[in-house]
C-alpha cells in the first residue's frame, strides 16, 4: 500500500513561500531606505571641495601661518528664550593680551538636509569682547564659523554650539 502523504497534494509548501516572501519585503525596505537616503541630505558640506582639494598645500599653509600668529580665540554661547541667545568671542594675541581686531565677519551654519547658513553680526563691547545675537529657526548643533581680521593677518575658527529648543 502507497503512503497516503505521496498520493494527495503536500500541505507543507507553504514554508518555503514565506521564506521567499520574507526575503521579497526585506528587499523592498532596503530599496526603500537606499531611495530615501539618496534623497536626503547628500553629505556635501562645501561647494567647492575639488578646489579645495586641489589647493590643498595652500590650505596647510594658510592654517599654518595662522598657528604661527598665536591667536586664541574663546566662543561662548549663553541660552536665551525661543532657538536663541547670545555669543560671545574674546580673542587674545600670542602674549595673552586682548586683540582688537580691523573685522570679525562670522556665519552660523547647520547642515540637515536643507544646510543652513545665516549671518552673525559681532559688535564690539567696550571690554574688548565681540557680542551677537543669535537666533535660529531650528535647535540642533550650529557651527559658528569666524574670519578675524587684524593688520593683513586673519584667523579662521569654527566652533560648535547646541541650541536647545
Amino acid at each position: 500500500m502507497i503512503p497516503r502523504t505521496f498520493v494527495s497534494g503536500r500541505k507543507d509548501l507553504w514554508i518555503p513561500g514565506c521564506f521567499i516572501f520574507f526575503f521579497i519585503l526585506l528587499a523592498g525596505f532596503e530599496v526603500w531606505f537606499v531611495a530615501l537616503a539618496n534623497r536626503s541630505f547628500t553629505g556635501v558640506v562645501t561647494d567647492n571641495a575639488y578646489a579645495i582639494g586641489l589647493n590643498y598645500n595652500e590650505v596647510l599653509a594658510q592654517r599654518e601661518a595662522e598657528k604661527r600668529l598665536g591667536w586664541k580665540t574663546t566662543l561662548s554661547f549663553d541660552e536665551g528664550e525661543k532657538l536663541g541667545g547670545r555669543l560671545t568671542l574674546r580673542v587674545h594675541d600670542a602674549d595673552g593680551q586682548l586683540l582688537i581686531a580691523d573685522e570679525v565677519r562670522a556665519t552660523a551654519e547647520r547642515m540637515s538636509r536643507f544646510p543652513q547658513i545665516q549671518a552673525v553680526q559681532y559688535d564690539r563691547q567696550p571690554n574688548g569682547d565681540y557680542v551677537a545675537d543669535l537666533s535660529v529657526p531650528l535647535a540642533g548643533r550650529w557651527f559658528i564659523r569666524a574670519r578675524i581680521a587684524r593688520g593683513g593677518q586673519t584667523v579662521h575658527i569654527i566652533e560648535e554650539v547646541d541650541v536647545r529648543p
